[in-house]
């Protein structure tokens, strides 16, 4: 454990001990016990100093003892119905990686991408992103990076030495960005959009958007990041040039898959009527229209986008598709990242805390200076400000205490909440500057084809670049959201 690690196991205890002692405030006697704790999680969570998951567990025990909210009151943020979204997306995205459809995917994309350098490029952003949009980005970048293990040894064939070490790594940097990337389409796609969507319930649950509200921002998001990835990285592989048919292996591959089973198919037709499902829920609402959602039919209200991913993960469980069995069993629900759901409802807990105890309510009066900032540049102030924070945190815990901060901000200084938490949570997915950033990141770079000053150099334009992108997207289309 290094230096930092061990000051902040006494510094984040320290600050719950100290601020009840050195703030009193007599209006709202709780909010001086939620600001320690929330510093004392903050600080473990940035830090790393003890798993995130046990960070995320002190709600639990400091909230009942400093009376800001019972535990029974505390327990059920741990299991909200944003939860049980997460668990069927990571069970569907089990189903895709058993069945193998996640590799006939990337490459019947690859198998059409192929006639150029840049091409390929494109074929891999596009394969990676859209994988991204429902796997986890680990998953995804592994799969896509051992694919590019065989392409880059082949261009060793066509290419020099130099020439293959400038397309190996433009590959490579294409695969992790585009991870990250696609990550932003859905809500599924990365834990921080979960960590949105949950807070701004918790501020206003008129106010949380639809799947389909979701990918509305999302779906362009990913497409102008993809493009400004394939703009900054193409220009290095324009010089390069192959022979037709030199990485016709592609073809050769997605051929010796064979015809699509019938346990691929099945997961292939639960994806795509889930994806439906979730994005017809709703249903549209604007100026001049309104289309209704299917939930509308239904004899009582109640069903959200939870119910369906558990209905698409009972099918997977209960249907016999695979020589006669189910294509998930039983170790399926081990396999589930509760690390990842614990630390999810330590941040919703965190959230809770702060609106009970007015601690949120004090903090956006503070801020009240801020009523005067355009909201265009606050906008790029904070898309800045977490692309470069989450560089060297993990984005679930940089949105878990960031979010309820800026809600609190936002409703303080007549701001628009919305437009600022969904700049924040956009932002948490654009860390392509270090190999610690993120785990795409890291794979890549564990290839040792991937020089350090690689990355930063291209990491830091896109840092640099994709805060605008962000601002642009949700400027113009901040009005389909509630």
């Amino acid at each position: 454990m290094t230096r930092l690690k061990r000051g902040a196991l006494f510094i984040g205890p320290l600050f719950a001990i100290l601020c009840p002692l050195l703030l009193h405030i007599p209006e709202h006697p709780q909010a001086p016990f939620m600001l320690g704790i929330a510093l004392w999680m903050a600080t473990w969570w940035l830090t790393e100093c003890v798993p995130l998951a046990v960070t995320a567990l002190i709600p639990l025990i400091a909230f009942p003892l400093t009376g800001i909210a019972t535990a029974k009151e505390t327990a059920p943020r741990y299991m909200t119905s944003i939860m049980f979204l997460f668990m069927g997306g990571f069970l569907i995205a089990q189903a895709l990686e058993r069945t193998g459809l996640h590799h006939r995917i990337a490459l019947a994309v690859l198998s059409r991408f192929h006639r150029s350098p840049f091409q390929v490029l494109v074929g891999f952003a596009m394969s990676t992103a859209f994988l991204s949009m429902w796997i986890s980005n680990t998953a995804t970048t592994m799969l896509m990076v051992t694919i590019a293990v065989t392409v880059i040894a082949s261009l060793e064939k066509i290419f020099d030495a130099e020439q293959t070490t400038v397309m190996g790594s433009t590959l490579l940097l294409t695969i992790a960005y585009a991870a990250n990337i696609g990550g932003m389409g859905t809500p599924v796609g990365t834990v921080p959009n979960l960590v949105f969507l949950e807070n701004m319930r918790s501020t206003d649950p008129n106010m949380a958007p639809s799947f389909m509200q979701w990918m509305m921002i999302g779906m362009p998001m990913v497409i102008a990041g993809l493009a400004v990835v394939l703009f900054l990285l193409g220009r290095r592989v324009r010089s390069l040039q192959w022979a037709r048919g030199s990485v016709d292996h592609l073809d050769d591959e997605l051929k010796a898959l064979g015809p699509i089973r019938p346990d691929e198919k099945f997961v292939a037709w639960v994806l795509g009527l889930t994806a439906v499902a979730w994005m017809t829920r709703k249903g549209i609402e604007g100026e001049a229209f309104s289309i209704p959602g299917w939930s509308t039919l239904l004899p009582y209200p109640g069903v959200d986008d939870g119910t369906v991913a558990m209905v698409a993960a009972m099918l997977l469980f209960l249907v016999p598709v695979q020589q006669g069995k189910p294509i998930l069993r039983h170790e399926a629900i081990g396999r589930l990242p509760w690390e990842i759901l614990v630390l999810l409802g330590g941040g919703f807990a965190l959230a809770m805390g702060m609106k009970h105890s007015d601690l949120s309510l004090l903090i956006g009066e503070q801020m009240g200076f801020l009523a005067g900032v355009p909201l265009p540049l606050m906008l790029l102030g904070i898309a800045l400000a977490i692309t470069f924070l989450t560089e060297v945190t993990s984005n679930t815990a940089t949105t878990q205490v960031m979010l309820p901060v800026l809600a609190a901000v936002a409703v303080a200084g007549g701001h628009d909440v919305t437009g600022m938490l969904l700049a924040a949570t956009l932002a948490a997915s654009c860390a392509f500057m270090l190999p610690v950033a993120t785990p795409p990141n890291a794979i890549i770079f564990a290839t040792e084809r991937i020089k350090m000053q690689d990355m930063v150099k291209a990491g830091i334009r896109l840092n640099l670049l994709m805060p605008f992108v962000i601002l642009a997207v949700v400027w113009l289309l901040r009005p389909l959201l509630p």
